[in-house]
């Protein structure tokens, strides 16, 4: 019975939680398939600490947590694999369909953040889910001053980025 209660429980975390699991996944594959693989680690990885997790955090600091470990230990193993590489849209000779301008703008943003370090992408991607300085810092197990200069120095590398797509 408790193993059934805990199974419940956690189904309904991370059911509420999806779209944030969903959202770091975008932000670091732009395939669907490992979009899809590592969602998929990510829950695999979340329920086998599940039982661990006391609640003395928010759940989504400690789903934070386990998916940015979850990724960056799978980009790791990714660097050391020879040879892979994903097809672009160009090979396929998709048309592009009309978006407006929030979404180009939006798209914009996406591609510069994606070139951005991998605690980099981490740092502004809590930003911009609105943690405070203090949950970053120990989410990303950094200082508080640490994680404001790198917010800044982003912020200026973004702004830069943004400038040029646009020129």
């Amino acid at each position: 019975m408790a193993q059934d209660k805990l199974q419940k429980e956690f189904i309904e975390l991370i059911s509420s939680q999806q779209k944030l699991i969903h959202s770091i996944c975008s932000l670091y594959f732009a395939s669907t398939d490992d979009r899809k693989d590592v969602f998929q680690e990510i829950v695999l990885q979340l329920w086998k600490s599940y039982p661990a997790f006391k609640f003395q955090s928010k759940a989504s600091t400690w789903i934070y947590r386990i998916a940015l470990n979850t990724i960056f230990s799978r980009l790791r193993k990714e660097k050391n694999k020879p040879g892979r590489q994903s097809l672009s849209e160009a090979v396929f000779q998709i048309p592009e369909s009309e978006t407006s301008g929030l979404e180009t703008s939006i798209e914009n943003l996406y591609q510069a953040i994606n070139q951005l370090s991998e605690v980099d992408k981490a740092v502004i991607m809590l930003y911009l889910d609105e943690h405070s300085y203090d949950e970053m810092a120990h989410l990303l197990k950094m200082s508080r001053t640490n994680v404001s200069t790198r917010i800044n120095r982003i912020k200026v590398r973004l702004f830069k980025l943004l400038k040029l797509s646009t020129t």
